[in-house]
């Protein structure tokens, strides 16, 4: 299945699991704690999949690239150094003279012409609470940037702070479906551009270094 329909597939669970819930809300009074317990299930909710959804597109990326069976060596400097952080964390938890020799004599050198595998330290992270800072940081290890943050960082910061609040039971009120909703829209707008990004990343092969000149 190519990355541009995992990806769509992905969104659309998503997207019918929050209209699902705000279907719930709109059928109930305004003036009922169900009514606000749902707008608090639904701005959790909409976190959940912000943080989940991103995790999913970073990882559809690398994903991708290891199925291609690239020698690292050929990647684009960014993924390279993604498919080597394990041999690299590995050199920093040992900088005696003799392991760099190692190092540089026989395990990088083995890496650069095998497949590029992504482990788990190569893989992108969302520090479980998925700030604007981080997103952006993060996103631009694959080169990613995102217009639709800079728009929308207020409500993407506030989205994160009041899901903690959400999540650690403090009485965090939301004003209506309408306020709801301002924030959804910002976050799916988001959420629609890192998927465009990541699609042109694996149509266009950005993650393939340019043959020297």
């Amino acid at each position: 299945m190519s990355v541009d329909v995992v990806l769509e597939l992905d969104l659309k669970w998503r997207e019918a699991e929050l209209a699902s819930l705000k279907r719930l809300a709109i059928t109930s009074s305004t003036e009922t704690v169900a009514y606000q317990a749902l707008l608090r299930a639904l701005w959790a909710l909409l976190y959940a999949h912000f943080e989940g959804f991103t995790k999913f597109c970073w990882d559809t990326v690398l994903d991708h690239i290891q199925s291609e069976e690239v020698p690292a060596g050929e990647l684009e400097e960014k993924f390279a150094m993604l498919a080597l952080e394990g041999d690299f964390k590995r050199l920093r938890g040992d900088l005696a003279s003799p392991s760099i020799w190692k190092f540089f004599e026989g395990v990088l050198p083995n890496s650069l012409t095998a497949h590029a595998a992504f482990s788990d330290e190569g893989r992108l992270k969302t520090d479980s609470n998925l700030w604007p800072n981080v997103f952006e940081r993060e996103s631009s290890r694959l080169g990613i940037e995102c217009v639709e943050l800079q728009r929308h960082r207020p409500r993407i910061k506030a989205l994160v702070a009041r899901r903690n609040d959400i999540a650690h039971g403090k009485s965090m009120v939301i004003a209506g479906l309408s306020e709801y909703h301002d924030y959804e829209n910002a976050t799916l707008c988001l959420m629609h551009e890192l998927a465009i990004k990541a699609i042109e990343i694996v149509d266009g092969k950005s993650y393939i270094a340019t043959p020297p000149q």
